[in-house]
């Protein structure tokens, strides 16, 4: 903890500190995406607002604040340019998505109705039906002619249960799978190397068991990508909600900010409205059109809409309207 002197060598060092900070800024939210910023913190005090503190000076303080203000706007607009982006992004790639969960879903409850259909028929190992009682000792036959060694994966059919083909699938390393198909191919793993005739009939029965949570959730999946689409519709093509406070806050800003330098022309006339009411303006526009900023569990942000309360006549940037009409600013 630093103590601040007013008026004295702290407000320099501070400046120091704060020519530090932009560098370090202008370093992190360069072009490389690794070294992107995405919080955009804000209630922590900048070094400029602690400079502006430890001058003495309100009129400072005020410009300090509406810089951090700007700044905070500035990533804002950024992060809403980037959901622009993910907006058409999305919007292209969803409706393949859902297409593609549609025709899975369509294959899935065929097959499902297949095996409701052929519920009576007698299990088949290769072309020969074969009694449910005699499958464990036929199907071990049907196993021992596997392969023991393969370099590649190979398909290895076994048979047909409830109108529906099943096998396995071998790998050279590893646990073999087994497989189930008609319209669609669903897979499901075995625990053992070697497994017995038992454990793969176990196998394709969890497979014919799972037909309802699968299409559940398939349904599930459906409706959320068709939500996501709607709403990234409704999003696309919308601009910075907050456009109108930024530039009516910069005017403001730039305005006291060449007060306080006296880089004014000589020549122009002074007419314009005092450092105390430009104060008076920029902390009144900042209240009343304070950004509320969410931050989500994703990490985006989430804006709401400001609303501006004061009437037209009472705001701020209206001090500025004559200067500004004659191309320049003069106090």
């Amino acid at each position: 903890m630093r103590r601040l002197i007013a008026s004295r060598i702290d407000a320099y060092m501070w400046q120091a500190l704060e020519t530090k900070a932009r560098f370090i800024g202008q370093v992190i939210t360069g072009a490389n995406a690794s070294r992107r910023a995405e919080d955009i913190g804000g209630q922590e005090l900048s070094y400029a607002e602690v400079k502006a503190i430890a001058s003495g000076n309100p009129a400072v303080l005020t410009l300090a604040q509406a810089d951090a203000e700007l700044q905070r706007l500035a990533i804002l607009k950024k992060n809403h340019m980037d959901e622009q982006y993910v907006a058409r992004r999305q919007i292209r790639d969803l409706p393949a998505m859902i297409r593609n969960l549609h025709d899975r879903h369509e294959k899935l409850t065929a097959d499902r109705q297949t095996a409701e259909d052929c519920h009576h028929l007698p299990v088949f190992i290769g072309r020969n039906a074969v009694l449910r009682a005699d499958v464990p000792v036929v199907r071990e036959k049907k196993l021992d002619a596997m392969p023991i060694k393969i370099v590649d994966t190979v398909r290895f059919p076994i048979g047909s249960y409830r109108g529906l083909e099943f096998g396995m699938i071998l790998y050279p390393k590893g646990q073999p799978d087994v497989y189930l198909e008609w319209e669609m191919t669903r897979i499901t793993g075995l625990s053992s190397v070697n497994p017995g005739p038992r454990a793969v009939l176990n196998a394709v029965e969890r497979l014919l068991g799972s037909f309802a949570v699968e299409i559940s959730r398939l349904e599930q999946d459906m409706s959320i990508a068709e939500s996501q689409l709607h709403d990234y519709e409704a999003r696309l093509g919308k601009g910075f909600a907050h456009e109108a406070y930024v530039s009516e806050l910069t005017q403001l800003r730039n305005a006291l900010k060449e007060r306080l330098t006296g880089r004014t022309d000589p020549a122009t006339p002074t007419d314009g409205p005092t450092i105390s009411e430009l104060v008076t303006g920029t902390k009144s526009l900042t209240v009343t059109q304070r950004t509320v900023i969410e931050r989500p569990v994703s990490g985006s942000v989430i804006l709401p809409a400001c609303s501006n309360t004061r009437p037209v006549s009472e705001s701020p940037i209206s001090l500025l309207r004559p200067i500004f009409s004659r191309g320049m600013l003069a106090w």
